[in-house]
């Protein structure tokens, strides 16, 4: 083999171990974002809650590690051995340059493992021993309802592993990426952006006339993956669900709202359909076949959405070059 063969394919090599590092670098990059996107569409007192959860799983967070720390026969570290007075930790600086205590903002009592969830009964928010840990299929987060649901809207290539013993399909993948499935990646990090784009975008914040929104509302509407959102549900069917959802959306919904001028511009409609997604991960948790259904339903969304902001965007420029012929303006183009 010549020189220039190896060097060939030694660069095609060092390129194909640096496109995953690149790849896993723009995640990182647009997760926040990706993040704030999902929540931004949420109720103000679904965020509250969400917050209250995410204190909980700090809190479940330290105990758990306490507990694997002992079982190793690891020593904490000497700041984690305070006595309740700051000791070990430098005093935080109060507004007025003096040394004092920060206090963090009360939550309230923190949320105890949802019934589901607990292997035991009795008020805890975190497991007691290493079996039950490694025997959950469910992580910190995952055991809090509006926290599962934010991380059970995100899809690939943003989406966060999965538990050690999940069952889903998706976790039980494993081998080496493929070109297709790097390729698919890519345009899946390219959607991400689109997205977070939107909300700098004019048009799809701007008023549409009802007959455009319920012109996306049947496509949408119409997809095999709508069919479990068209109706309200049944809460003799689903029990616990008024209880743990407090904001309850479906397609018919939508519709009413669109036709009572209740919804008026895409981004109005996208989040309302974000909030259908938010439920149903809410209600069944990331780890179910329901879940999977809801991460089809929005990319499929978020597809239309995509176009139907794209269309506008032609339609104004079709407009305008309309009224500026009809004038003897020009148009740049």
């Amino acid at each position: 083999m010549s020189a220039t063969a190896t060097n060939q394919q030694a660069a095609a090599a060092a390129s194909s171990e640096a496109a995953p590092a690149e790849s896993q670098q723009a995640v990182e990059q647009l997760l926040p974002d990706a993040l704030m996107r999902l929540a931004s569409g949420l109720p103000m007192n679904e965020l509250d809650i969400m917050i209250k959860e995410a204190k909980a799983c700090e809190d479940a967070l330290e105990k758990e590690i306490a507990i694997l720390e002992k079982k190793l026969g690891v020593e904490p570290e000497q700041s984690a051995k305070s006595d309740g007075n700051g000791e070990g930790k430098p005093p935080a600086e109060s507004k007025d340059g003096t040394s004092g205590e920060l206090k963090e903002p009360s939550l309230g009592v923190l949320p105890l493992l949802p019934k589901p969830y607990q292997p035991n009964s009795g008020p805890k928010n975190h497991l007691e021993s290493v079996e039950e840990m490694l025997a959950t299929e469910f992580t910190p987060p995952d055991r809090y309802f509006t926290i599962s649901a934010l991380l059970g809207r995100l899809r690939q290539p943003l989406s966060l592993p999965y538990p050690p013993n999940s069952k889903l399909p998706d976790a039980l993948k494993k081998g080496k990426k493929t070109e297709q499935e790097e390729k698919k990646r890519r345009l899946g990090l390219e959607k991400q952006r689109a997205l977070i784009a939107l909300d700098k975008d004019e048009l799809y914040h701007r008023e549409q006339e009802p007959s455009v929104l319920l012109a996306l509302w049947k496509k949408i509407s119409a997809h095999r993956t709508a069919a479990v959102f068209r109706k309200a549900v049944n809460p003799a069917e689903a029990p616990g669900y008024a209880e743990r959802i407090e904001f309850p959306m479906d397609l018919s919904l939508i519709r009413r709202m669109i036709q009572g001028g209740l919804i008026k511009s895409i981004s109005s409609l996208h989040l309302r359909l974000g909030l259908i997604c938010h439920n149903c991960c809410k209600f069944n948790g990331r780890e179910s076949d329901y879940a999977r259904l809801t991460r089809e339903f929005e990319e499929m969304v978020d597809d239309k959405v995509l176009e139907a902001t794209r269309h506008a965007a032609v339609v104004e420029v079709k407009t305008a070059a309309a009224t500026a012929k009809g004038t003897g303006t020009a148009v740049p183009s």
